[in-house]
């Protein structure tokens, strides 16, 4: 029993000291976190370079970087200049969408308004209570939703011009990866000489589990994205989707979205296909998002699972305490709380009964 709660206040305390690092302390070493991420990230690289072909340890991790770097690199210069070009088109032609969409809702309100004076008396005086005082004009929806487009496209082009900032803190990571991974041996002889046995020797395989866990775990979200991503691009060019890199982006990036994921920006696109009548369309991206769904489901929990090492079950129960806790951020969170509690009992930080 004293083992337990010795375990547990370790647990608590341990989580509130993370809080309040992440809080306030990551912000502002931000680099040099990326850049420890990225020297685990291409350390299997480095070996490959060094043990295997013989480099010297100054070369590979110059190989190693260079492949990662440069191989991300161009691929983010090809998707940024399509995006650019893509939402240019898109902001210029953005009030002809929302004319054709006031259309087509205008043509059903008709309908609708016949529909409503069909209905009895006592259910139409109830509707009447329920939006007295509310504003639901088309007017007044649309120009709501002109205004959220408007700046999400701002947020959007925003974010292309800070790229200036993101290249500063690329530079200083990479700086900083550079000297990590190839001073490993250096740093790592020094922070034992500092740090006392056991808990110098102990405190870095709880890091170098942790790390090695988030980046198997971070791998395998960003496989679920990209695979959606790439799937939903690919098919959306193949059945002529207009602006299908910016779709695709907003696709994969709902796909982080707990329950909801690609099925938040699916089926209104679906919906909207038929009820404006391109029935054919609406077919074509039914079918898309069938495949997308079904791969997506089929690979999620088993990537997750086999990448973080943890069990099927506690994967889920994390990911949904999590989820209730934080909000979606806690989606990941849940599951990397649970690989640092599982790290410190290997390292023998926390005593249970194996």
């Amino acid at each position: 029993m004293k083992d337990f709660a010795k375990t547990l206040i370790i647990i608590l305390l341990g989580t509130a000291v993370a809080y309040l690092l992440g809080l306030y302390v990551a912000p502002v070493l931000a680099p040099f976190i990326l850049a420890l991420f990225l020297t685990f990230f291409i350390e299997p690289m480095v070996d490959f370079f060094q043990n295997r072909l013989r480099f010297p340890r100054t070369a590979a991790v110059s190989i190693a970087m260079l492949i990662v770097f440069g191989g991300a690199g161009l691929v983010i210069v090809a998707i940024v200049t399509r995006l650019i070009v893509e939402l240019v088109h898109l902001t210029e032609f953005l009030p002809d969408y929302i004319n054709n969409i006031k259309s087509v809702i205008v043509s059903f309100q008709g309908k609708a308004e016949a529909y409503y004076l069909a209905l009895p008396p006592d259910v139409t005086h109830f509707i009447n209570e329920k939006v007295t005082g509310a504003d639901y004009s088309l007017d007044s929806i649309l120009g709501r939703a002109e205004k959220i487009t408007g700046a999400l496209l701002n947020a959007l082009m925003s974010l292309i011009s800070s790229v200036p900032t993101f290249i500063l803190l690329v530079i200083i990571s990479g700086i900083a990866t550079y000297f990590m991974a190839k001073d490993k041996t250096i740093l790592l002889d020094f922070w034992l000489r500092v740090i006392p046995e056991p808990y110098g020797r102990k405190v870095l395989e709880v890091v170098r589990d942790i790390f090695t866990a988030v980046i198997s775990y971070v791998r395998a979200i960003l496989v679920l994205v990209m695979l959606t991503f790439l799937q939903t691009l690919i098919g959306l060019y193949l059945i002529g989707a207009p602006y299908a890199l910016i779709m695709a982006l907003v696709i994969g990036v709902a796909d982080i979205i707990p329950i909801l994921g690609p099925s938040a920006i699916y089926l209104p696109w679906i919906i909207w296909e038929f009820i404006t009548g391109d029935i054919v369309f609406g077919i074509k991206l039914a079918a898309l998002y069938g495949i997308v769904i079904i791969v997506r489901q089929v690979l999620e929990t088993k990537i997750v699972a086999s990448s973080i090492g943890l069990h099927p079950l506690a994967t889920l129960v994390s990911m949904y305490v999590g989820l209730q806790l934080m909000g979606p951020l806690g989606v990941i969170a849940g599951p990397l709380f649970v690989i640092a509690v599982k790290a410190c009992g290997s390292a023998g930080l926390l005593r249970w009964k194996s």
